[in-house]
């Protein structure tokens, strides 16, 4: 069945479905549960940027995590422009404009610099499981970055651990 052959009612449920999976991304990663945000992908999903490939939630939840451990930073992930297509009852696609305002936090625990870290767009793929929408793929493309800005680097391998 593909989107055209879709019931509308089923169609827009599977669009805000995906779209409040977006939200609970920046909200688990903004708050603390970064490594919760794992859950939100297939067992096998990936989370791809210019420096991470994170596959399998293994994998997730270590990267994630690893963000979790950063307590004196503030994030804010900010997401706009969302268009989800869906494909079929089970597949869609979206794309979104993300924008991360990234800072540590002074003495009195609120952060200052509020220019963005990062801006540019999220090229997801959803697939739906036991009738919950997840991310299959995150990719990550970044357009524009802070002058100081260093990416997290990639996960350490066995070898270097």
């Amino acid at each position: 069945m593909t989107n055209h052959e879709l019931p509308p009612l089923e169609r827009l449920l599977a669009i805000e479905e995906c779209r409040r999976l977006m939200v609970e991304y920046g909200r688990r990663l903004d708050h603390g549960r970064g490594a919760s945000a794992a859950d939100l992908f297939t067992e096998d999903g990936a989370w791809r940027s210019p420096t991470i490939d994170a596959v399998g939630r293994e994998e997730l939840r270590a990267f994630f995590a690893r963000r979790d451990a950063l307590t004196d930073r503030t994030t804010r992930h900010v997401v706009t422009n969302i268009a989800v297509d869906v494909l079929d009852a089970d597949h869609a696609r979206g794309v979104s404009v993300a924008v991360e305002l990234r800072d540590d936090q002074g003495p009195d625990g609120l952060a200052v610099d509020t220019r963005p870290a990062i801006a540019g767009d999220y090229e997801d793929e959803f697939v739906r499981v036991d009738g919950r929408w997840l991310f299959r793929e995150r990719r990550v493309v970044v357009a524009f970055k802070r002058e100081t800005e260093a990416f997290m680097r990639p996960l350490p391998t066995a070898e270097q651990q």
